[in-house]
């Protein structure tokens, strides 16, 4: 039987790997592009992704799992992605790239306070799986969900976002029905503390207090903010696809909710176009986590868009994810 962590991680890849080529299309273009339906890898990514290949969203999951394999915690995981950043890669968004380039564990905080604390993307929700990936359960799963997405997105809404979806995808893998997984999951961020874990790992501390003081003063509502999407997408409603981290949640649990088939959860989000590679990821990890198979003919010409310390543009995702599962789950 498939490891389900390694499933899901080539689950969410091939979900975004779809998404690539209608990433920022409107609904409209994409059909008159495309047609009606979206079955197999296509061109017209906006950054020159090939058919096949994964974008940031997928590269910084997979960079997150080569951090873990350093052994080093949360530093390694940091380093990992300042490594893949290093490289150049063709698509960054703007808030991890300000994060990730102060060089120091407390830039998410930083990058926040820069942005008058109005920043709340979804950089940090799409790679956020790799934590539960990486063999994480329990409260040190939403510990390290917290932590690894405010090393570059710090708003509250944003960490929630993430402590809801892992705790979504243990509940899931375990067999959880959907709307019960969803209520566990919801559980386990209400009753998380963010704010303590994000002081114990220094990425609030003297030199980032307002960013403190902002993401206190903004907990609870951020909480319900979550809560209120999510039981929203349980619903079936998609305010948008674009990059506000709420955003991208609701549409996920929205597209994956009430499907049988992995091409049934994924395709609405790919021809939802807008940011449509990210909201495909996170739909492609939800329906890993629930064990849907993934069409055969996704999987032998399925690569990372991008090449960094620790991986090779070229190489096949089934022939070396397995060991960047297992090398993580060691570390």
């Amino acid at each position: 039987m498939t490891d389900p962590h390694l499933h899901t991680l080539l689950s969410l890849t091939a979900a975004d790997a779809l998404g690539a080529a209608t990433e920022f299309k409107t609904p409209e273009a994409i059909r008159a592009r495309y047609g009606e339906t979206f079955t197999d890898y296509q061109p017209g990514s906006v950054f020159g992704f090939a058919p096949g290949e994964g974008t940031d969203d997928s590269q910084m999951t997979v960079a997150t799992l080569l951090g873990y394999a350093r052994g080093e915690g949360l530093e390694g995981v940091r380093l990992a992605l300042r490594a893949w950043l290093g490289a150049g890669p063709p698509d960054v968004g703007s808030l991890t790239r300000a994060a990730l380039s102060h060089g120091t564990p407390d830039g998410g905080a930083r990058a926040w306070t820069a942005s008058g604390f109005e920043s709340a993307g979804n950089g940090g929700l799409m790679r956020v799986a790799a934590v539960w990936i990486a063999g994480f359960t329990g409260g040190a799963l939403a510990r390290e969900s917290a932590v690894v997405t405010a090393l570059t997105h710090a708003d509250p809404r944003c960490v929630h976002a993430s402590v809801f979806l892992t705790a979504f995808l243990q509940a899931l893998s375990a067999e959880a029905t959907y709307r019960v997984g969803a209520e566990v999951a919801l559980a386990a961020m209400d009753t998380f503390d963010a704010r303590d874990a994000l002081l114990d790992t220094g990425i609030f501390g003297l030199g980032t207090r307002e960013a403190h003081a902002a993401f206190r003063e903004r907990d609870r509502g951020a909480r319900a903010g979550v809560r209120a999407r999510v039981r929203s997408g349980l619903d079936g409603h998609v305010t948008s696809q674009g990059g506000f981290v709420l955003d991208t949640l609701e549409a996920a649990v929205a597209h994956a909710r009430a499907h049988t088939t992995w091409p049934a959860c994924v395709e609405p989000a790919v021809l939802g176009g807008d940011d449509s590679d990210t909201v495909a990821c996170v739909v492609g990890a939800i329906a890993g986590a629930r064990g849907l198979p993934i069409p055969e003919h996704l999987l032998p010409p399925l690569r990372l868009g991008h090449g960094w310390p620790g991986w090779e543009q070229a190489w096949a995702c089934t022939e070396h994810f397995p060991a960047v599962v297992a090398g993580a789950r060691r570390g």
